[in-house]
């Protein structure tokens, strides 16, 4: 019996409907995977932050740590590079950045800051030197020498480690906390070697009663 005499049967027409069947069945179970796999899906945006040299990556809740290590500079030398007439942009500047449990303390100290800027014409200049992201805490530390001239014209050096916790939301960062401080990083390396140090002193202060 020649194909065309076969399909037309019944019996063949029963086995093309089955066969048709089963491939739909397969197709959907196909795109039903492909729909999940695309839904699941972490968006991933390539960047160049302009403050690193190094392609970085962010996702909606996510970043690569080439991105926080760039926020955490610019947002340090937007705060070490101040002048009396620069004070009120740099706030305006970063106050989008600002996680909202933050927001109104940080800017009450940035307007606090202003005036004493303003009132004694203080100029800040801040040379970043290093940059550490540490994971395990989600901080990120610039250290740098930070300089302080006064309306006389002297100048003073200190060196500065300024301390941020930067997470991502939507695609942006937000600013969930920051510290400044004239000492070296405070990673959880240096705190523990502080604690180790401290009860040392305690040991022997003890031993010596």
């Amino acid at each position: 019996m020649e194909l065309k005499d076969y399909l037309k049967s019944y019996e063949g027409a029963r086995r093309e409907n089955f066969l048709s069947r089963v491939a739909l069945i397969i197709c959907l179970v196909i795109i039903l995977i492909l729909l999940v796999a695309v839904l699941s899906k972490r968006t991933l945006v390539t960047i160049t932050p302009y403050t690193l040299v190094q392609d970085s990556w962010i996702s909606n809740s996510d970043g690569a740590d080439s991105y926080r290590e760039a926020w955490a500079l610019f947002l340090a030398q937007e705060l070490g590079n101040i002048t009396p007439d620069t004070i009120d942009f740099v706030s305006k500047r970063i106050g989008p950045l600002l996680s909202p449990a933050i927001y109104h303390d940080f800017m009450a100290i940035i307007h606090s800051q202003a005036e004493h800027i303003k009132e004694d014409r203080i100029t800040l200049r801040f040379e970043a030197r290093s940059v550490l992201y540490e994971p395990e805490t989600n901080k990120t530390f610039v250290t740098g020498n930070l300089y302080t001239r006064s309306v006389s014209g002297k100048e003073l050096r200190d060196f500065r480690t300024y301390e941020f916790e930067i997470g991502i939301s939507n695609f942006a960062p937000v600013l969930l906390s920051m510290n400044t401080y004239n000492d070296v990083p405070k990673t959880m390396k240096q705190l523990q070697l502080e604690e180790s140090r401290r009860k040392s002193r305690e040991e022997r202060a003890g031993a010596s009663n």
